[in-house]
């Protein structure tokens, strides 16, 4: 898929998600997109044991039905591999990443081998870790092996701001928040061509500016919005009713 059509569709995602008022359309919005990157299912939740979930907590969902069941019965959010690693990055990884397939149990690779079964043979998972807020995972899987790095950065994209909203409109009473800082024009500039999938070097080569100062635009907006990736910084900004990227 070219790098600006999947690129396109995520953003098309968040405008339209942007827009909605119910966690049942969110999911609906997120799995058609995700569908037009090629992946059947997806799933946002909070990275805990599903059977104890706390009120506020993430869990948002499409399966196929006998799946999703057969999984809360086994219990198996307490083997799922996927979650236990991104509970360590904060990454985006797919799941032919050697993180996943080395060091299995042999529950897990059983745990695997059944998903396949079902139809859920390949995925890509977005991690999700803000501060002031539980661990997070997105999910998004289909029948077929596909590794397109636009397609992923897409579904990263996609990912932070699905969980973000999710968490928004899960919201049932006020919760403290981090004291507003402003982002400067320049870290408004920085993170607009992140969005677009550039590094460090080529934000600096499009500004004229040293590379080691892009890096610390971009840190620093980290920093003011309270999280800890690049991509999260982006969708923070995007989200904001003072940032929009033209």
């Amino acid at each position: 898929m070219a790098d600006l059509q999947a690129f396109q569709i995520a953003l098309d995602f968040i405008e339209a998600a942007k827009r909605t008022q119910s966690l049942e359309r969110l999911g609906q919005l997120f799995q058609a997109s995700a569908r037009k990157l090629g992946f059947a299912h997806y799933a946002c939740v909070s990275c805990l044991e599903f059977d104890a979930l706390p009120q506020d907590a993430v869990f948002l969902a499409h399966y196929p039905d006998d799946w999703t069941q057969y999984y809360l019965e086994n219990k198996y959010d307490r083997i799922d591999r996927i979650l236990q690693i991104s509970l360590g990055t904060s990454m985006p990884f797919n799941w032919d990443n050697d993180n996943v397939i080395h060091g299995r149990s042999s529950d897990q690779q059983r745990f695997f081998d059944e998903a396949e079964d079902a139809g859920l043979v390949y995925g890509v998972t977005v991690p999700i870790h803000v501060v002031g807020a539980y661990p997070g995972a997105v999910n998004v899987v289909g029948e077929f092996h596909q590794a397109d790095p636009s397609v992923e950065h897409a579904l990263h994209l996609m990912g932070v701001y699905m969980h973000d909203r999710a968490v928004k409109l899960g919201e049932e009473q006020d919760t403290p928040h981090l004291p507003r800082q402003d982002l400067s024009p320049r870290e408004l500039e920085c993170l607009k061509w992140a969005s677009a999938g550039k590094t460090d070097w080529e934000i600096s080569s499009l500004l004229s500016i040293a590379e080691r100062t892009v890096h610390a635009h971009i840190e620093n907006a980290k920093r003011k919005l309270g999280v800890h990736t690049r991509l999260q910084a982006v969708v923070k900004a995007f989200l904001s009713s003072n940032y929009y990227f033209k």
